[in-house]
C-alpha cells in the first residue's frame, strides 16, 4: 500500500510514542547536531549561499512556467511548441527590457550620488518630524534617530551590495549555467545516484521524508512568491499612476522586502513617502496610502486564504525563531529561519519513527 498523500496538514497528525530508549535520543542529538553544523556551515559561506539559493528559486519557477506551458500545449506539436516558446520568450525580454530601460534612464540620475541621496532622505525625514511635532518630544526624538538608523543601515548594504556586485555576477555567471544542466538534463542520473547510495531498507523511509522536504518547501516558496509578486504588483501599479520616479523599483523593492518578516514592510515603506516629499506632501501621503493598501491586501486576503493554506507553522513559534535566526544570522536569517524550521522538523520527525523502529524499547519482564 502507497503512502498517503503529503500535505501541511496531515504530515505530523499522528501521535509519535515517546521512547526512553537512549540510543534513540543519543542518535536524535547527533542528528540535530549534523543539522546546525550544516546550516551554520551555509550561513558562513552565505554570499554563495544566496546566489545558489536564489539560482534554484529561478529553477523552481522556470520548471513551474514549462509545466504550464506544456499545460495548455498538449495539443501542438513539437514545430508549433518551439514557436510558441520563442515568441513567449522574445515577448518576455521585449517588455523586461523596455520597463529596464526606461527604470534605468530614471534611477540614473535619482540614484547617480548616494550621499546626495542620503541627504535628500535626511531632509525627507527632517519634513516628516515637523508634521509630527505636534506629539512629545521624547517620541519625535525617538523616531528621529529609529529612522536615521534605518536610513544609514540602508546605505551601508547598498555600498556593500555595490562592493560585491562583481562577486555576485562572477558566481552566477559560472554557478548557473551548471546548476540548469544539471537539472534539466542531468536529474534522473542524479536521482538515480542517489537512490542507489541509500540502503534499501530505508529506501520508503528516505523517499519519504525526500518527498515531505520538497514539498513542504515548495509550498513555502510558492507561497513567499505569490506573496511577494502581489505586493510587488500593487506598489508598482499604485506608485505610477501617482507618478513616483523609479516605480517599477521601489514596487519590485517592496514585494522583495515583504519577505524579511515585521521590519521588512517598514523599511520598504520609507523610501516612496521620502523620495514623495521630495516631490510634495501630496505625493508622500498618496506613497504612504499605497503602502498601506498592499499591506491590507497582504494580511486580509494573502495570508489568510493563500499563504496559510500552504504553510502550516505555529504563529508563537513563527515569532522565536524570526528572533532567533534574525540574531544569529541577520536579516537573511530572518528570512530562511520558517524553511530550516521546516525542513529540520521533518528530518527529525522522520528520524525519530525509523530509530524507534531500529532500537525497540528493552524488554521488562
Amino acid at each position: 500500500m502507497g503512502k498517503a498523500k503529503i500535505t501541511s496538514t496531515n504530515l505530523y497528525q499522528i501521535p509519535l510514542p515517546l521512547t526512553t530508549n537512549k540510543r534513540v535520543w543519543m542518535a536524535m542529538a547527533l542528528i540535530f547536531a549534523a543539522f546546525c553544523a550544516i546550516v551554520m556551515i551555509l550561513f558562513y559561506f552565505s554570499e554563495i549561499f544566496i546566489v545558489v539559493l536564489f539560482g534554484l528559486c529561478f529553477i523552481a519557477l522556470l520548471n513551474k512556467a514549462i509545466n504550464i506551458f506544456n499545460k495548455y500545449t498538449v495539443k501542438c506539436t513539437r514545430r508549433q511548441k518551439q514557436v510558441l516558446a520563442i515568441a513567449v520568450i522574445v515577448l518576455t525580454v521585449s517588455i523586461c527590457g523596455y520597463f529596464c530601460v526606461t527604470q534605468v534612464r530614471n534611477l540614473s540620475e535619482l540614484f547617480s550620488d548616494l550621499t546626495a541621496i542620503q541627504t535628500m532622505i535626511i531632509q525627507g525625514t527632517q519634513l516628516l518630524m515637523d508634521m509630527l511635532s505636534i506629539l512629545p518630544l521624547s517620541v519625535t526624538d525617538w523616531i528621529e534617530n529609529a529612522i536615521d538608523g534605518v536610513v544609514t543601515s540602508i546605505f551601508s548594504y547598498m555600498r556593500v551590495f555595490l562592493s560585491q556586485a562583481s562577486f555576485y555576477i562572477l558566481a552566477i555567471v559560472l554557478l548557473y549555467p551548471i546548476m540548469f544542466s544539471m537539472y534539466f538534463k542531468d536529474k534522473s542520473k542524479i536521482k538515480h545516484v542517489i537512490e542507489e547510495a541509500v540502503p534499501k531498507r530505508f529506501e520508503n523511509e528516505f523517499t519519504y521524508t525526500a518527498n515531505a522536504i520538497l514539498t513542504q518547501s515548495n509550498n513555502f516558496f510558492v507561497a513567499k512568491i505569490i506573496e511577494s509578486v502581489g505586493i510587488a504588483v500593487i506598489c508598482c501599479i499604485g506608485f505610477y499612476l501617482i507618478g513616483l520616479p523609479g516605480w517599477l523599483f521601489l514596487g519590485i523593492l517592496a514585494g522583495l522586502l515583504n519577505n524579511v518578516p515585521y521590519i521588512g514592510p517598514i523599511i520598504a515603506t520609507i523610501p516612496p513617502i521620502v523620495i514623495g516629499f521630495v516631490i510634495g506632501w501630496k505625493v508622500a501621503i498618496l506613497a504612504a496610502a499605497v503602502c498601506l493598501i498592499a499591506q491590507i491586501v497582504d494580511n486580509l486576503y494573502l495570508v489568510p486564504f493563500m499563504i496559510s493554506s500552504k504553510v502550516s507553522v505555529n504563529p508563537f513559534t513563527t515569532v522565536v525563531l524570526i528572533l532567533i535566526f534574525s540574531q544569529l544570522y541577520g536579516a537573511l536569517g530572518m528570512i530562511l529561519s520558517i524553511p530550516i524550521y521546516i525542513i529540520c522538523k521533518i528530518i527529525l520527525v522522520e528520524s525519530y519513527k525509523l530509530l524507534i523502529r531500529i532500537f525497540p524499547e528493552p524488554r521488562t519482564d
